[in-house]
């Protein structure tokens, strides 16, 4: 039971009355749901929130270097000697845009936080810093060779692209040093632009003119699961890391949620009020950059994991607290010899990107506070945004839409749904005895790294029934405990399938759609926009 004074810092008398009636409200919304399972069908909710952070905040769409979409951190079964993490960030990226594509971004500083325990308080921190350079250039000549930095394309221009990863300790580093590097100026995952590229930088097979009549060398790409796996690294704590451009692995109707929430008929169970048509996939076809980590659990738990193999629900010693941030120095200058940025760094390191669960600042925080998450850390978030977490306004959202009457929910229980909802809490906390107060519970990713993970005990990337399925729906499992109090409650299934397969290892991540045949380009025909009809 969280002490009285606690609940108050979060939500006053109210907050701390719900808080004692929180399973007796559970079972309530719970036993609502069922009596109510004929119209909260498979895809109830799921569209009703982002899961993801695709350019959740208005600061962003001015630094998309910062824009963090997805992370995951989750244990290897069984043994649990592997701590996975992914950061995604830098969305929506056409395969074939650009003479340029999606580089790595100079001057930011990408992190992996984790804390222990019941504690936010960085215990270990892995940084990756990116570093491109392009060689001087002569004014061009007419018998210049083919290729540097003359060249129109990337690809031909003789720039290269590194990354170095850092761990950064505090009392568990052991020999005493601050900072350690674990890689040190390795390559970065070039792109997948097509199948010339392939041939003619890449060297994965014979190129041919157009002069050989041989149309195939323009047509079958070469850049496969082998080429990417040779970007993985190897890390001197006998961990792995790579990162470059790869497919965006999540699904979701933001087509519909950008026209204020206008769900579709079958994510609502054929309810006559809802819009007609397919339900998309906006992500389809788009690619993202990622830094995916392995890390051996040595590293974490010098000792070992605590009870590894023994799951204890009163236990906080084997949590881990995981979250990621995007850094830049404060000051940026315009400096027109950096080729690369176009800017001149100085000044101290600032966080301007930040991000933990799916979900909880493109679905709980309110836009005019939005950017405040992304510059504050998860040690103040009780203080800073625990009464978005407690009165969820996405809930008074959809009572207004009228989609808890077309549902017949009874008006009471939608009132008990807007809050306070100190069970949300307590469910990200996975039901551990972590204190509601600042410094203990954030935005962070909760997993026990004795027992398998399984969201919201961390998030995994893949695992799931078929290839191209997640080991856990996150839509489902968080759109349940906001409209039953229960994350297993199985509603707002949705879109569960993801465009591509995910590996069944390291680094899981689907290969990036090529540039050339895959992604958003077409013919444009036909030219009228495709509106259902109306009958």
């Amino acid at each position: 039971m969280v002490p009285y004074n606690r609940c108050v810092k979060l939500g006053g008398r109210e907050g701390c009355h719900f808080y004692k009636e929180n399973m007796r409200q559970t079972r309530l919304f719970s036993n609502v749901t069922r009596a109510a399972q004929g119209l909260l069908t498979a895809g109830l909710f799921a569209t009703a929130l982002h899961a993801s952070s695709h350019r959740e905040a208005l600061a962003v769409l001015n630094e998309p270097c910062a824009d963090q979409t997805d992370t995951y951190a989750w244990v290897s079964d069984g043994a649990h000697d592997k701590l996975y993490m992914i950061m995604n960030f830098y969305p929506l990226h056409e395969p074939g845009q650009g003479n340029h594509g999606l580089r790595a971004c100079n001057g930011y500083r990408y992190e992996f936080h984790i804390a222990k325990g019941t504690s936010l308080r960085d215990r270990i921190v892995y940084r990756v810093e990116f570093k491109n350079t392009l060689p001087a250039a002569k004014a061009p000549t007419a018998k210049d060779a083919v290729g540097g930095p003359n060249e129109l394309l990337w690809q031909l221009s003789g720039g290269t692209e590194k990354l170095t990863v850092w761990r950064v300790a505090g009392s568990e580093n052991q020999n005493g040093d601050n900072d350690v590097v674990l890689a040190d100026g390795v390559d970065v995952l070039p792109n997948n632009h097509g199948p010339q590229t392939d041939r003619l930088v890449y060297g994965l097979g014979p190129f041919k003119g157009y002069d050989s009549g041989d149309s195939s060398i323009r047509e079958a790409g070469l850049y496969n699961q082998a080429f990417v796996d040779r970007y993985i690294h190897k890390l001197s704590n006998g961990g792995r890391v790579i990162a470059g451009q790869f497919d965006d692995p999540y699904q979701l109707d933001e087509k519909g949620i950008f026209d204020l929430v206008n769900l579709g008929k079958s994510d609502l169970g054929g309810l006559a009020g809802a819009r007609k048509g397919t339900i998309r996939d906006v992500f389809t076809g788009f690619n993202v950059f990622s830094i995916a980590i392995e890390i051996p659990m040595a590293d974490v738990f010098p000792q070992g994991i605590p009870h590894n193999g023994v799951g204890l629900a009163n236990s906080t010693d084997s949590l881990l607290r995981i979250h990621t941030t995007v850094s830049r120095q404060s000051m940026q200058t315009v400096d027109g010899e950096n080729v690369i940025t176009g800017l001149k760094g100085s000044g101290n390191w600032v966080q301007v990107g930040r991000n933990a669960l799916p979900l909880f600042n493109a679905g709980f925080i309110g836009a005019a506070r939005q950017t405040r998450y992304l510059r504050t850390s998860p040690m103040n978030d009780v203080s800073n945004f625990g009464a978005e977490v407690l009165f969820p306004v996405l809930v008074r959202d959809l009572d207004t839409l009228g989609v808890y009457k077309a549902l017949g929910l009874p008006a009471a229980t939608v009132e008990k749904l807007k809050g306070p909802r100190v069970d949300i809490i307590n469910a990200v906390n996975l039901g551990r005895p972590i204190p509601i107060e600042d410094g203990s519970t954030g935005d962070v990713i909760t997993l026990d790294a004795a027992i398998d993970s399984s969201f919201p005990n961390g998030r995994r990337l893949g695992g799931g029934s078929m290839p191209n399925r997640n080991q856990v729906n996150v839509n489902t499992v968080l759109i349940s405990l906001i409209a039953a109090g229960d994350p297993g409650a199985g509603l707002a299934k949705g879109v569960e399938v993801n465009d591509k397969n995910y590996l069944d290892r390291f680094p899981f991540l689907a290969p990036a759609h090529q540039g050339l045949f895959q992604g958003h380009g077409g013919t444009n025909v036909p030219t009228e926009p495709d509106i259902p009809s109306v009958n």
